[in-house]
């Protein structure tokens, strides 16, 4: 059955057919197959989209809209230049703290890049960087937005396999970081060599400029520190820290920065229904095929091929993040979290992995995807953005990409590095 449905999945996505109907043409010849009456399709994904977790997806989405056009973003900006804008590669560090803070809020890698793009890529034209290495630069670092909470493809794998949404994002809090870092470490090495982004002799560190910026910055930065500390302290769940965060930010749009109106939040409500209309039907059709997949037993199957070829944690987690990376060319994030996890996690648990810590490595994996052609979605956000040729991007973000496999690989290997803070704070 599995083969079955990977063959109809990727001959129609070959031709170019949304992914969506893929999944129902593909849910169709499953249910005439196991002969299920056609009428389980409509029951399936209306039960799976009627999910109240899911609720947390169009308030952070609204959050991203929010920052967008409120301010919100620019401030994160100034105040990242005023940390880090002082070191060699300039702007480059200021685009990836910026989207860490970024990150921390919205959790969408499309709305980071659109939102810190859009900021930083004509400045760091200006101060020497070649446009296809400033779109490389935002477009890797964008990767982080769905890394640190709160996180978008964390809250999908929590709801399609039950697994503690707040646990997974505590898990990606450490990862994040070091992603973050070996990114600026590349910017450093690569700015260096090319002699680009040099620091202005007059251009130093100073704390009167920091205090400045985070004053101007602060009540943005509180959003993370509201949704981490609301969800520990037992105050809301991750679907009520959406909406908390969704009415702060637009608090803060409308009252505190005045950069939006009351006329604007229309344009922003419809935006948000948009998107927030394509992956909820998209998670209610690949909850079905996740039900179907089941009923046929294919997680056990597969779970028993894998273990006939290794039983080592380690060699399951190798070949799974192999096959994952893979898909991350040819399929987007969403789809391919929402029709594998449920399918891997099984595999995964019967070799004593926890499903933390496969949820925070499929969603670093599956994010290096979005970097990667052919499909890779940021890559085409980054590009229009930056105005630069498609294939010189990928050529630029090709160093980035391998430092955060490195960090991927650091993750396989030692799993205390995204488990160490859930299992410090909720054991």
């Amino acid at each position: 059955m599995l083969w079955l449905f990977l063959g109809i999945l990727f001959f129609f996505t070959i031709f170019g057919v949304p992914i969506v109907f893929c999944l129902g043409i593909a849910n169709l010849v499953m249910l005439l197959v196991m002969d299920i009456p056609l009428m389980a399709l409509p029951a399936k994904v209306i039960q799976g989209a009627d999910s109240f977790p899911l609720l947390a997806i169009p308030f952070f989405m609204f959050v991203g809209e929010v920052m967008n056009r409120g301010g919100i973003a620019r401030r994160l900006v100034d105040f990242a230049d005023a940390l880090v804008g002082h070191i060699t590669g300039g702007l480059g560090h200021v685009s990836i703290l910026s989207s860490m803070f970024f990150g921390g809020i919205c959790g969408s890698a499309v709305a980071e890049t659109a939102a810190i793009g859009g900021l930083l890529i004509p400045p760091m034209k200006k101060q020497g960087f070649p446009g296809p290495l400033a779109a490389a630069i935002c477009a890797s670092a964008a990767v982080i937005g769905i890394i640190i909470p709160p996180s978008i493809p964390f809250i999908l794998f929590g709801i399609i396999t039950s697994t503690s949404i707040a646990r997974i994002f505590l898990g990606g809090i450490i990862p994040g970081i070091i992603v973050g870092l070996a990114l600026m470490v590349t910017t450093y090495f690569i700015t260096r060599k090319k002699g680009i982004a040099r620091p202005a002799p007059d251009r130093r560190f100073s704390l009167r400029r920091v205090g400045k910026t985070l004053l101007s910055a602060g009540w943005a930065l509180s959003i993370p520190v509201i949704i981490v500390g609301g969800i520990l302290g037992g105050v809301f769940t991750a679907t009520e820290a959406g909406a908390v965060s969704a009415f702060v930010a637009m608090i803060l749009g409308l009252f505190v920065y005045k950069e939006i109106s009351f006329k604007d939040l229309p344009g922003i409500f419809l935006s948000t229904g948009k998107t927030t209309a394509t992956v909820l039907y998209l998670c209610g059709m690949a909850m079905c095929t996740a039900w179907l997949l089941t009923r046929a037993r294919v997680p056990f199957e597969l779970a028993a091929m894998v273990q006939s070829i290794t039983d080592s944690q380690l060699g399951v987690l190798l070949m799974t993040n192999v096959l994952l990376f893979f898909v991350g060319f040819v399929m987007d994030l969403t789809p391919a979290m929402l029709i594998l996890a449920p399918i891997l996690l099984p595999v995964m648990q019967q070799v004593g992995i926890d499903p933390v810590y496969f949820g925070v490595l499929m969603s670093v994996n599956l994010g290096i995807g979005l970097i990667t052609p052919p499909v890779g979605t940021v890559l085409y956000v980054a590009t229009g953005v930056a105005g630069v040729k498609f294939e010189e991007l990928v050529k630029s973000i090709a160093p980035f990409v391998v430092a955060e496999l490195a960090v991927l690989v650091l993750l396989i290997f030692f799993p205390q590095v995204v488990l160490f803070i859930p299992n410090l704070v909720l054991p």
